[in-house]
Formats: structure tokens, C-alpha cells, sequence
């Protein structure tokens, strides 16, 4: 018996032994054997020349990997990836090809860690390093004179046109107010003040003031002409605080195949050195009367074209600013790509945007280039709410490509809009307008738009630039 249990004893004793002495190296002993954790990664190769190294974040949450952006020279092809797991484990490889056309400017692929048979697999996205362009128009900033808040001269058909110029603000009314300017700068504040023009000698016409306009700084008030003999005058002003010149006494009559009234349109297109164009469609879409203008307040040289009867009494005709091409539209005619003389290089498809889309205006900010309208709503029966809206037409190398390319994609939705509200009405008169603010380096940093409606009221929208986003 003795012999027994000293023999157990000693037995008891060696396995106590060997299980103390291979538990260091058997798997099951840890709590998470061929785990599979990516602790930190990196790419080895980017840049130019492929020696710039680029260390990455982990997500571990959301599997998710993201780098800083890459050189737009880097192999894309190619990119190599060098990471700490955990022990035992490694990356099922560390090659990818992330290779992206030239429009696009991320992708994201699987990396995977396996040990064993074990693995965890993340998401790894690369994003080229391409500067963004344009306007922000998820960070607009409204004052709001429309709606609920409406500007009170917009009432009764009262006020048909207003202008904007980034300084100012410009209410051809006819209420108690009469035409007067408002400050950019107060109404950003919330506090308009009435700047009232010297109105010596503004008399005559249908209406002795009807249609508006400003250009660098100088103003010009319109009458309406309601028929032959009832005369077409443009009024000006150099500065807010002038007397008013008469720099045109029109008697319509005397120009061969003219309308019968002017002056519900007025399409002032005048360039910084003070030569252009004043526009006006008559009220029965049978004609545009041009007028040449040369040092602000020379007008000449009256000539009829011809019109489209689709375009009513509502139409506008607007140079593209750096260019000898102009955009043209009316509430039942699509916006058209004209020359000075109102020739058609070009008719948008009108499905492709808002209908009775009108005072349209091509402008270029921070490198894209936009399309912006307002809607009419003419008549009772109109289903257009007046609204401001500004497209992305920045593809195409022309502005015509640029319409077309517009025209044939799968995206016609505006990049932004906002809504002046208001119900049909018979003199539905929009006019729109925008400013691009420079910084101290005179580059693009922050743009405005502008849109009016007769008894809508008016609306200033103001956007940052584009700036990259890192997320």
C-alpha cells in the first residue's frame, strides 16, 4: 500500500509538471487565439516619385480605413500597404490597385487580415488630392425680404421690377416709396432704410416708372409705353444721391416695325466700360427693341428683332459676362443661347428645367460655371411658384457644350433654390441677379444671388467657396 500511494503521489506529480511547462506554447490557453486586428497601416509609396509614406486611421468600430488625400501623381495602380496586426496574422496582401477615372475621385476596396483561417476584413478608401471648385450651396446664408417677411412696396402690382448689384438693392416702385435704393449692408442687418432717388423730371409714359436696372454703380429707371404715342424714356443716374438724366425720349412710332408697348421687360446688359445693350420685349411677343448704349448714357441706334410669340410680356435677354454671347428666355420659351442680335445658336430643352423660367443669367464663380432663373407664374392658372434656382453647368469646354451636356444627362436637378412665394398673377415680372466678392489675393470667395417677384418680394442668398472636406 505504501508502495501505491508514493507511486500516485509521484505521478500526480510529473503531470502537474508538464501541464505547467507546455502551457506557454499551447493555443488554447489564450482568451483570443488567430486574432485577426489591424493596429496601425500605412501607405509606402505615394507621390510623385513613390517615397512619400502616408499612415492611415482605423475605424475599428465601422471597419472603415481612411487616409489623408493622395498626390493626383501617385501609382494608383499600385499602392502598396504596410500594416502591424495581430501576431501571427498578416494582410492577405498589400498591393492594390485603386486605378480611377479621371472624374472620379475616391475609391475604396477590402483589406483583409487572416491568421489561420481566421480573418476581418475592413474597408480601405484612397481619395485623390483635387481641389474643389465653386460655391457651397449647402451653407447658404438668406435674407429674406419674401414670404412671411415680404418687402412691404411688394404689394398690388405696385413693384414690377428690382435689381441688384452687391452694394445695392434697387425698388422701382410705385407705392409710397417710389423708387428708391436699399443697401446690401442694412439689409444683411435686418434694418432697410429707404434711400429715395431724386425723381426731378421723371414724368411721362403709361407709367413714369416701371423697369429698373443697375450697372457698375450707375442707375436706370425705365417708363412704360403703353402704346405708339405714349413715349419710351430711360432715365439715370450716376450715383445714388444724382440728379436724374433723360438719355433717351423715344417715340416708338418712328421706328420701323416696332410694338405697340414697351416696358414691361427691360434687359440691361452694359459692360465695365460702359458699352452694351438695353433690351426690351414688347408686350405682344412680336418683337425685342434694341439699344446701344456707349459711356453709360449714350443711347442709339434703335433696331426691332424679331421675338417669339411663346415668350409673353415677361422675357429677358442677358449678356454672359466676358463674353459676346447671350441667354434669353421667356415665360413659355426655354432658355436659348442667343448672339447680341437675339439669333438662336441653342434652345435648352425645357422639360430639362423649372418652367416659365425667366431673367436666366450665366455667370462662372470659383472655377464652375452656373445657370440661374427665377420662375414667372403667370395667370391664375399657373402652376410655377415663383422661385429662385441655380444649375451646375460647368461641364463642356463652351457654353453651348455646356447646355447640351446639360441638356443630355440624367441630372437636371437644381444645386439650389429657394422658394419667393406668392400666387399667379398678370404682370409675374422676375428679375434676378448675382455678385462674386474677391478676397484680399483677388480671388473668388464668396458668392451672392439675387431674385425678385412682383408681389413675392425679393430674396439675397449668399454662399461660402467650396472648401475640401477630409471626412
Amino acid at each position: 500500500m505504501y508502495k501505491l500511494t508514493r507511486n500516485i503521489v509521484f505521478m500526480t506529480a510529473l503531470l502537474g509538471l508538464g501541464l505547467t511547462s507546455c502551457g506557454d506554447y499551447y493555443p488554447g490557453s489564450k482568451e483570443e487565439p488567430y486574432d485577426t486586428d489591424l493596429k496601425t497601416v500605412k501607405i509606402t509609396n505615394a507621390g510623385a516619385d513613390g517615397s512619400t509614406v502616408v499612415s492611415g486611421t482605423i475605424d475599428e468600430a465601422n471597419k472603415m480605413i481612411n487616409f489623408p488625400r493622395l498626390d493626383v501623381a501617385s501609382n494608383f495602380s499600385a499602392i502598396k500597404v504596410d500594416a502591424e496586426v495581430s501576431e501571427g496574422a498578416q494582410l492577405q496582401q498589400s498591393s492594390f490597385d485603386f486605378s480611377m477615372a479621371d472624374d472620379e475621385v475616391e475609391k475604396t476596396l477590402i483589406l483583409r487580415v487572416i491568421n489561420h483561417k481566421r480573418y476581418k476584413d475592413y474597408f480601405i478608401k484612397v481619395r485623390k488630392n483635387i481641389p474643389v471648385y465653386g460655391a457651397d450651396f449647402t451653407k447658404s446664408t438668406v435674407y429674406n425680404y419674401s414670404g412671411d417677411h415680404i418687402y412691404a412696396d411688394f404689394t398690388s402690382l405696385l413693384t414690377r421690377s428690382a435689381a441688384f448689384d452687391g452694394n445695392y438693392v434697387l425698388i422701382v416702385s410705385r407705392a409710397a416709396n417710389k423708387p428708391h435704393l436699399l443697401k446690401v449692408s442694412d439689409l444683411i442687418a435686418g434694418t432697410p432704410n429707404p434711400i429715395p432717388l431724386d425723381l426731378t423730371g421723371v414724368s411721362g409714359g403709361t407709367y413714369s416708372y416701371n423697369q429698373g436696372a443697375l450697372a457698375n454703380g450707375h442707375i436706370y429707371i425705365a417708363t412704360l409705353s403703353g402704346s405708339k404715342a405714349s413715349p419710351l424714356k430711360i432715365y439715370y443716374w450716376d450715383t445714388p444721391n444724382a440728379v436724374p438724366e433723360t438719355i433717351a425720349n423715344i417715340n416708338v412710332a418712328n421706328i420701323p416695325n416696332s410694338g405697340n408697348r414697351y416696358g414691361d421687360n427691360m434687359s440691361v446688359s452694359i459692360d465695365k466700360n460702359g458699352n452694351g445693350y438695353i433690351f426690351f420685349g414688347d408686350n405682344a411677343s412680336t418683337s425685342i427693341l434694341r439699344l446701344s448704349v456707349t459711356n453709360h448714357k449714350t443711347i442709339d441706334n434703335p433696331i426691332v428683332l424679331p421675338s417669339n410669340a411663346n415668350a409673353t410680356a415677361f422675357m429677358n435677354i442677358n449678356c454672359i459676362e466676358g463674353t459676346s454671347q447671350y441667354v434669353w428666355s421667356g415665360v413659355r420659351i426655354p432658355v436659348t443661347l442667343t448672339d447680341e442680335s437675339a439669333n438662336v445658336k441653342y434652345a435648352m430643352n425645357a422639360a430639362n428645367i423649372a418652367s416659365e423660367a425667366i431673367d436666366p443669367r450665366i455667370f462662372t464663380f470659383n472655377n464652375e460655371r452656373y445657370l440661374m432663373v427665377c420662375t414667372a407664374g403667370l395667370g391664375s392658372a399657373s402652376k410655377a411658384t415663383p422661385t429662385i434656382y441655380v444649375y451646375n453647368i460647368t461641364r463642356g469646354n463652351t457654353i453651348e457644350d455646356a447646355l447640351k451636356i446639360f441638356d443630355n444627362s440624367d441630372n437636371h436637378n437644381p444645386v439650389y433654390s429657394f422658394a419667393l412665394g406668392g400666387s399667379g398673377n398678370s404682370a409675374p415680372s422676375a428679375q434676378t441677379g448675382y455678385y462674386v466678392e474677391k478676397d484680399a489675393n483677388g480671388k473668388d470667395s464668396k458668392l451672392y444671388i439675387f431674385g425678385a417677384r412682383s408681389d413675392s418680394g425679393f430674396a439675397i442668398s449668399s454662399f461660402p467657396i467650396k472648401q475640401q472636406d477630409d471626412n
